[in-house]
């Protein structure tokens, strides 16, 4: 039985060859896409899952004043151990760069951690040399990464290798005590190097108003995770810390569970790489739209093929077959269409996972030998298979014999619901698509060209190393500058806007209440900053190189005055203290963003630096290779055993947007191709129409319908279904986008014209579908279809 299933398939798809391409390439296509989008998912909800404890494992977050913040006090991790016996073991991390010496090699090192002994026992990171349970302890044991390791010593053995490690003062040298695999892509911490934290500043480790580590608490396993335990949980955690911290600090802090940190963490000071929830959910439904649009397509393609296999079904109904018979015979041959399709699909996906990888920046695999992975696609293929199979097998086994082989029609066919609805339903998604890729890139291509505060064209920064004696070097490279860049504006600053990793709730102000604070980064800054960077002071003044007095003076932003609650002409003479250190206001600088514009403008604090952490150029023009060639010789002198390590201020600020940027390319494909394998389904659709009116058109030819005329008549009720859909989708599209803007601090109103340019696109893409069907009919010789009348 089977095998005359499996022929009579095989004679179909050799008989029907075109209806059986574009069957098989519309549903492919359409599997590729949504098992490349659901890897991507799959991998974005499984963050930090490889730690078997993860379920048990939180980090903790602070709010100070409303300011929602990753990083903690340094000693509040240990504070917490030590008074809450439900607290199995905690760990704290402390991100830095930093510069790695290995003998007269030198290596500039952007993803190092201080971490403490806890930290290989609380996360399961694979150790591929070394005992997890010491490594860390040793004081001047480092721990690096297998690639790190082959970097640094090639094929040879690393452990007891010994390293110089330039920190923020000098240099010390570790022993290699442990090599790590390579870090999992799906970790949320991403590092090379792990230093034991007993070198990190003392004075910054014991500070409680020092907000620069983040911190993580395992808790026992018999401890239940309900919102009702965590947030008993979190006002002991307020209680400890108000019994350490002297200041009148308002602090409240939060258990956030590890899994959620990659996707559902908005917070500042948050470390790199962050995923979106909101753009999980919408690729999901993405993938479901179109795994939709592809069975919808195979639907209609199914029902057009129907009318021209009117006769065989007529047939096998003479000979002796009953209804169930050819509807299993159908559905057979759906299922042998859907597994074709699925392998095609496969291999497409399989084909184009290079190119997804790195337009997502993933490192995502397709293993298809794994017994669930099989499971599921086998599962999908039948649901598929029912989904978009059963309607043309209970249509096609429906057909009356004696009125096929009499060439008059095999069914009724004056309620058309479901072929229509169908098509509706495809191009409203589709719509719904395009609106959203337009709206996605325009939001893009805003907050890319958005006003910041600063201009970011032509900015190049050097990073300036942090050897030997620092004030020496800077005193050096400051009288070696005005040589070099003679008529170019130049700052030295320690720390970029794009890159601001700390803060500080030590800040004093008259007027100030009690328990009001939030988190101020910093930015060490010299007279030159303001005008370099082309920021605007509102009132006062800046920093004067050659004043003592201004070494201990404040610049602030906007952001900070308002906290403060005064005005920008108010603030300017007003006494302030940060981490101990009293100073005048001499300056307010209008508001500039150092985040991502999803997050407002932070309080902001500038303060006259003496040590240089980067040095920053506005290029002359656009002649940035001879600039970059004229101060690596420069910083060759000043440092001849580092290398030179430069970037600019433009390319840094689109690095924040690489998440909205991998969106818009994604949306851009995926409503292409949703739009494709619609026109699919709609040509399927237009196919039996004019099929269904053959005799029609013949006799209207016939009476001297013009071509145009019969055109206008095919065309204009399928036409009619397409705009029906842009009332579906418009309302849909709009709310949908709305919720997504609301993600942006800065976004743009949806404007009418995207609604118009994407409603009139779906029309000419459908009117050019279905012409094509249309013009055949139309130039058809009527004898031809009324030769048995």
């Amino acid at each position: 039985m089977f095998r005359n299933y499996l022929l009579s398939a095989i004679r179909s798809f050799k008989k029907y060859r075109l209806f059986s391409f574009l069957n098989v390439f519309g549903l492919a296509t359409g599997l590729a896409c949504s098992i490349l989008i659901l890897l991507w998912v799959q991998d974005e909800v499984s963050f930090d899952k490889f730690n078997k404890q993860a379920n048990q494992i939180y980090r903790i977050t602070a709010d100070v004043s409303g300011s929602k913040s990753a990083v903690t006090p340094p000693p509040l991790p240990e504070a917490v151990r030590q008074q809450l016996p439900i607290v199995k073991r905690t760990t704290t991390v402390v991100p830095i760069t930093t510069m790695v010496s290995i003998g007269t090699k030198k290596f500039d090192e952007r993803h190092v951690l201080y971490a403490d002994s806890n930290f290989l026992r609380m996360f399961d990171y694979a150790l591929a040399e070394g005992n997890r349970e010491d490594v860390l302890n040793a004081p001047n044991g480092v721990v690096i990464t297998a690639s790190t390791a082959k970097k640094y010593f090639g094929n040879a053995d690393a452990v007891g290798k010994t390293i110089l490690v330039n920190n923020d003062i000098n240099g010390n040298s570790y022993v290699v005590k442990g090599v790590l695999r390579d870090i999992p892509s799906n970790s949320h911490l991403k590092f090379d190097i792990l230093l034991p934290i007993d070198f990190y500043n003392k004075s910054n480790a014991t500070d409680w108003g020092n907000y620069s580590a983040y911190s993580y608490l395992e808790l026992d396993k018999n401890f239940k995770g309900n919102a009702g335990n965590i947030a008993m949980l979190e006002k002991q955690i307020d209680a400890i810390y108000k019994e350490k911290d002297n200041s009148d600090t308002k602090s409240v802090f939060n258990l956030q569970p590890l899994t959620d940190i990659h996707l559902h963490s908005n917070l500042l000071l948050e470390v790199e790489g962050q995923g979106n929830s909101e753009h999980v959910r919408i690729f999901s439904i993405v993938a479901i739209f179109i795994l939709l649009i592809a069975a919808f397509n195979y639907m209609n393609l199914s029902t057009a093929l129907a009318a021209q296999r009117a006769k065989e079904v007529g047939l096998r109904k003479t000979i002796g077959a009953n209804k169930l018979q050819l509807v299993i015979q159908f559905m057979s041959e759906s299922f042998m269409v859907t597994l074709l399709s699925l392998v095609v699909g496969l291999v497409i996906a399989w084909a184009c996972l290079p190119l997804f990888n790195e337009i997502s920046s993933k490192n995502i695999t397709l293993n298809l030998f794994t017994p669930k992975l099989i499971g599921e696609l086998v599962l999908l293929a039948l649901v598929i298979t029912f989904l978009s199979g059963l309607y043309p097998a209970f249509l096609l086994s429906s057909y009356q014999p004696v009125a096929v082989l009499k060439g008059l029609k095999a069914v009724k066919t004056n309620k058309p619901f479901l072929r229509n609805g169908l098509v509706i339903l495809q191009f409203a998604i589709s719509v719904v698509l395009i609106i959203s890729t337009m709206v996605v890139n325009y939001q893009l291509k805003f907050i890319q060209g958005r006003n910041i505060g600063y201009s970011k064209e032509n900015l190049m920064y050097v990073e300036v190393p942090a050897a030997g004696d620092l004030k020496s070097n800077y005193e050096r490279l400051k009288a070696t500058l005005p040589q070099q860049l003679q008529g170019i504006d130049y700052t030295i600053t320690d720390h970029l806007p794009t890159y601001l990793t700390t803060g500080t709730t030590n800040v004093m102000w008259s007027g100030k209440k009690p328990k009001e604070q939030t988190v101020f980064p910093h930015i060490g800054a010299d007279a030159k900053f303001l005008q370099t960077f082309k920021m605007q002071l509102l009132t006062g003044r800046t920093f004067n190189d050659d004043s003592k007095a201004d070494a201990g003076n404040y610049l602030l932003n906007e952001a900070a005055v308002k906290l403060m609650g005064m005005t920008p002409d108010r603030a300017i003479g007003q006494l302030i203290s940060s981490n101990g250190h009293p100073g005048m206001v001499i300056g307010v600088v209008k508001n500039f963003n150092f985040k991502p514009v999803q997050q407002a403008i932070e309080p902001l604090i500038l303060r006259h630096t003496d040590r240089a952490g980067f040095l920053v150029i506005r290029i002359p023009g656009n002649n940035s290779s001879a600039m970059v060639n004229k101060l690596k010789g420069a910083f060759q002198d000043l440092y001849p055993n580092y290398p030179f390590n430069y970037g600019f201020v433009d390319e840094d600020i689109n690095h924040l947007y690489l998440s909205e940027q991998r969106m818009g390319k994604l949306f851009n494909a995926f409503s292409a191709i949703s739009i494709i394998i619609s026109c699919l389904g709609l040509f399927g659709l237009a196919t039996f129409t004019t099929q269904q009116r053959l005799k029609e058109i013949g006799v209207r030819r016939v009476l001297g319908a013009s071509t145009a005329s019969i055109v206008t008549l095919l065309s204009k009720d399928l036409v009619k279904l397409v705009m029906f859909a842009l009332f579906i989708a418009f309302p849909v599209a709009w709310i949908m986008m709305n919720k997504w803007l609301d993600n942006y601090t800065y976004r743009i109103a949806i404007s009418w014209w995207i609604f118009l340019l994407s409603g009139a696109s779906a029309i000419f893409i459908a009117f050019l579908t279905i012409s094509y069907q249309a013009f055949k009919a139309a130039f058809t010789n009527p004898t031809k279809s009324l030769k048995s009348e």
